[in-house]
């Protein structure tokens, strides 16, 4: 399944906002967490491919 990417900024960004107006609970916090975590993930992941891909291209 392709996910476009997401800044991973965004989320301490809400996570801030949640903050400054008291709404943020645990479990807000750790949602934002979460997806912090698979954006960093999918980041890593992304330039995997992107090396792969071009090694590839250099063994051809």
């Amino acid at each position: 399944m392709k996910v476009p990417p997401t800044n991973r900024n965004h989320f301490l960004q809400m996570a801030k906002i949640a903050s400054e107006r008291g709404t943020l609970t645990e479990t807000l916090k750790r949602v934002y967490l979460m997806n912090y975590v698979k954006a960093v993930k999918r980041e890593k992941a992304a330039v995997a491919a992107a090396a792969l891909e071009s090694q590839i291209r250099n063994y051809i």
